[in-house]
């Protein structure tokens, strides 16, 4: 086919297309809805008892502040991951994943403070926490990788990756704010745990439909 017929092709074959918004302003949308579904999670369960005393502890604190950074780089940079040319920094890779292992770094040292064992009969898991991180790790990730999927990201594992983690860091944050445990261990095995479990899934299924993009 000559070059000629091919562009002429093309054009009587093409669609009207509707732009995207900056990477930035889905970005916001995006987190405006995430901190919506955070908020009416935690009002339909009920914050904990002690919440504005567990605000003052450091432990507390510093995990929920951690959660929360990763919430706010994650999201950006799978929006940029998923435009050509845009997400070239380095950053926007690691800051979200230092923020996520920094999560369970905090209460690895409160374990080791402690000098409790991490694993103890009865064992500290609870499924009303994993289900509260489940469901909202899927409603805010499920929305973020529905978003991301409109564009084109030309590398759909990393994309995946910080999408993934935004969704774990919406439903840790909210969690922590429901769950009045501050138990180490609890937070490891019952939290942290869970959140790996749904980081798999959203690697392996999230890449998958960002690949979708690219099929005929």
């Amino acid at each position: 086919m000559k070059t000629d017929d091919l562009i002429v092709q093309l054009a009587r074959s093409a669609r009207p297309v509707t732009p995207l918004r900056p990477p930035v302003v889905r970005a916001a949308w995006w987190f405006a809805a995430a901190v919506g579904v955070m908020i009416g999670a935690v009002v339909a369960i009920g914050p904990r008892a002690d919440l504005a005393a567990a605000l003052g502890r450091p432990a507390f604190l510093g995990s929920f502040a951690v959660l929360l950074i990763a919430l706010a780089s994650a999201a950006p940079a799978a929006f940029m991951l998923s435009v050509p040319g845009a997400g070239r920094s380095r950053a926007l890779h690691v800051l979200p994943v230092l923020a996520v292992a920094a999560w369970p770094a905090i209460w690895l040292v409160v374990l080791a403070e402690a000098g409790a064992p991490v694993v103890q009969r009865p064992t500290p898991f609870h499924w009303a926490c994993a289900i509260e991180i489940v469901l909202c790790a899927l409603a805010t990730g499920g929305l973020l990788f529905a978003m991301v999927s409109r564009a084109a990201p030309l590398r759909p594992g990393w994309t995946a990756v910080v999408a993934s983690l935004a969704g774990i860091a919406a439903g840790t944050a909210a969690t922590q704010l429901i769950c009045p445990l501050d138990d180490p261990r609890h937070q490891l095995i019952g939290h942290v745990l869970t959140a790996v479990v749904v980081l798999g899934a959203g690697l392996l299924g999230g890449r998958r439909a960002l690949e979708t993009w690219r099929r005929p």
